[in-house]
């Protein structure tokens, strides 16, 4: 029987298969209200991931929408959000959440409009931490001159009216376009035109001012580079800088005797160089033509 325990100090503490179950749960899914505090103390950066946006549900939890609608006018007149501890489902562990009130024209039915509340996931304390950024480089008319000047006709000659909804998304479109293929039994689905290309000719429009930016950028020379020296050459005679070699102690019995039991295979690659380089022998090859070559020169000196 395979039974789970912990060490603790020299005891094993056992624990059941229900108390395991137990440890890794957190509690059942749900929302749990914990307060409230000002709205003005939800920030932006704290919305690190999407938000949920919630709605009662009269047919699962009878009297939730009288609760909710009370709530949530009663949090928007005293300008509050709500803190609540959230549990997705079983063995997901908790987040805490701000419930932010949003509430639309009292005119439009509830039901089609955007009233309620958006549950923004607040992050963990070790999400949140001070960067130290340095200074940056920044333009300088005095050592670029004309380079700010330059640049900002080239943003202004870019600067456009762009609407996000006015583009498809091409990875969609060709999988709409594969789905039509199929559908239809054609042989290759339609092209699908990639509306986020770069415009070319919306590129070549701006030519001047990019060239203008280029030449003044060309004109200005190459800093010199910075912590480059001279290499000092080492003490002593300068005839001879290459490193002494240093004599190997070389075995010739145990050599010759682990060649007679067909071991020299055991022995690793620089020591067989440093036989061959001892016998003035090629040390070039793998490690199979290394022994090769010292079983050939045994053969044809023996001791």
């Amino acid at each position: 029987q395979i039974r789970t325990y912990f060490l603790y100090g020299t005891e094993k503490v056992f624990f059941t298969k229900a108390e395991m179950n137990k440890i890794k749960t957190f509690g059942e899914p749900g929302i749990k209200l914990m307060g409230f505090k000002p709205i003005d103390s939800l920030k932006w950066e704290q919305n690190t991931k999407p938000p949920l946006f919630i709605r009662p549900d009269e047919g699962q939890v009878t009297g939730s929408t009288t609760a909710f609608w009370a709530l949530l006018d009663e949090m928007i007149r005293l300008r509050k959000i709500a803190i609540a501890r959230v549990i997705y489902r079983k063995c997901s562990i908790p987040r805490f959440a701000a419930l932010l009130p949003v509430k639309e024209d009292e005119k439009v039915d509830r039901w089609k409009d955007k009233t309620g509340m958006y549950m923004i996931f607040l992050p963990y304390a070790d999400d949140c931490r001070t960067l130290s950024i340095p200074p940056q480089p920044v333009a300088d008319d005095e050592k670029i001159p004309g380079l700010i000047a330059s640049t900002r006709a080239l943003v202004r000659a870019l600067t456009g009216e762009v609407d996000p909804t006015s583009y498809n998304n091409p990875l969609l479109q060709k999988h709409y376009a594969s789905l039509e293929a199929m559908a239809l039994e054609q042989m290759e689905p339609v092209e699908v035109e990639d509306e986020l290309v770069p415009d070319a000719e919306g590129f070549a429009s701006v030519k001047d001012e990019a060239d203008e930016i280029q030449r003044i950028v060309n004109e200005e020379p190459e800093p010199e580079p910075v912590g480059k020296g001279k290499k000092r050459k080492a003490s002593g005679d300068s005839r001879s800088s290459k490193k002494p070699k240093i004599a190997v102690d070389i075995n010739e019995d145990d050599f010759r005797l682990l060649a007679k039991n067909n071991k020299l295979g055991k022995i690793t690659v620089p020591k067989l160089k440093d036989y061959l380089r001892h016998k003035g022998l090629p040390l070039s090859g793998k490690k199979a033509d290394l022994v090769a070559r010292i079983t050939e020169y045994m053969e044809k000196n023996p001791a």
